[in-house]
């Protein structure tokens, strides 16, 4: 009797653990890729992230040394450099440069604002702003460059200078990542003053975002002449599973995001509808990412704190991002810029400003790989029954 009763306890308690292992979610895997005062750099800031087409990740950032703040406001050069994983985040490899300013020679002159974008060939081009103060956004920042990988990463061509059209103030290309429709062209969007403004300069920024592509791998560039939107700061593109592209812009100032989509012609150019602030969507004025995901789901991240830069969030869009609802936080404390990728299992990895260990305003670039279940799951616990 004791020895049945036994086993019946044993096969219970053992029953128990077996679905207390299978009903968990899975942990959110997080490494510090950039770590704040490391690899003699104490600000790092603007994460770029990629997969290469074995599927390991490349993420980028700017190295600000002992200034925090953006490129021509500032006495000294921001470089870019990048690291690698090659078992999905979870290690990273040493830290490499792939561009570097020259304070010596000319005041301020360096390199910011990184975006990676993985070419129908197989490169990976880093598109970065480039200028020399003081000469920031606002004083007359004309010129982009890109550097290009044919190894996954590990080493990049020398910077080469792209100029914009002569007949704007200024401009640059939003950071994180750009995207490659059916045909290959790359496409990105570049933040556009369309003149000068006297100082105290207006705010919000009237800046206007422009798609900017490449129809033949990054060798040329064009600026599409009408913007995406009348105003619209740093934004992010996804195509949907219908071919259009999804647009969306970080407002000025706290309030909803700026979205709008576009439809690719027998011309071979976008045209825009109207544009329309997201119902959904209250965000801090703070560049996130949009990243469409299995059945049609679209991901947004962005920052919901309305008055300072902490909650990084992701917000899902089951409708082809007419509206969206938060279902994941990410961040709860100081947190800022992020990008996401999505593997091809259906994780998905996000590469973001952490504010949380920094006693001066500063981040560590840290990289989270949150598992598909638990996606599912968390999306599922918000979505409307029918």
């Amino acid at each position: 009797m004791r020895t049945t009763l036994f086993r019946i306890v044993v096969s219970a308690f053992a029953a128990a653990v077996l679905c207390a292992a299978s009903c968990t979610a899975p942990e959110i895997q997080t490494t510090i890729v950039f770590a704040e005062n490391s690899d003699d750099c104490h600000y790092y800031r603007i994460p770029a992230m990629c997969l290469d087409e074995q599927g390991n990740i490349i993420a980028v950032t700017d190295r600000r040394y002992e200034n925090i703040g953006d490129l021509g406001y500032r006495n000294t050069s921001i470089d870019i450099s990048t690291k690698r994983s090659t078992d999905g985040g979870k290690n990273w490899g040493e830290q490499h440069f792939i561009a570097r300013g020259d304070t010596s020679r000319v005041l301020g002159y360096g390199f910011g604002d990184a975006s990676l974008t993985l070419t129908r060939s197989g490169k990976i081009l880093c598109m970065m702003a480039c200028g020399e103060g003081p000469k920031g956004f606002r004083r007359g920042l004309k010129h982009t460059s890109v550097s290009t990988s044919e190894d996954g990463g590990i080493t990049w061509s020398e910077p080469r200078i792209i100029p914009f059209p002569e007949n704007i103030h200024s401009a640059f290309v939003t950071s994180g990542k750009g995207v490659v429709d059916a045909d290959g062209d790359i496409l990105l969007v570049a933040c556009v003053l369309a003149q000068d403004y006297p100082d105290p300069m207006p705010w919000p920024w009237p800046v206007e975002p422009h798609l900017f592509y490449s129809k033949d791998e990054g060798q040329s560039w064009t600026m599409q002449a009408e913007p995406i939107v009348p105003r619209g700061d740093e934004s992010k593109l996804e195509l949907l599973p219908d071919g259009r592209l999804l647009f969306s812009a970080r407002n000025g100032v706290y309030g909803p995001r700026i979205l709008n989509t576009g439809v690719k012609g027998e011309d071979g150019i976008w045209h825009w509808g109207e544009g329309h602030p997201s119902e959904g969507l209250l965000a801090n004025s703070c560049n996130g990412d949009i990243l469409l995901w299995r059945k049609g789901m679209v991901i947004h991240s962005y920052i919901k704190d309305k008055d300072r830069r902490t909650g990084l969030t992701l917000a899902v869009s089951c409708d082809n991002g007419n509206s969206w609802t938060d279902f994941l936080t990410i961040q709860s404390g100081p947190a800022a810029y992020s990008t996401m990728v999505c593997f091809r299992n259906g994780d998905i990895g996000i590469l973001y400003e952490d504010g949380s260990r920094s006693e001066d305003g500063g981040y560590d670039i840290v990289f989270s790989r949150i598992p598909r279940r638990l996606l599912s799951s968390a999306i599922d616990s918000v979505r409307p029954r029918s």
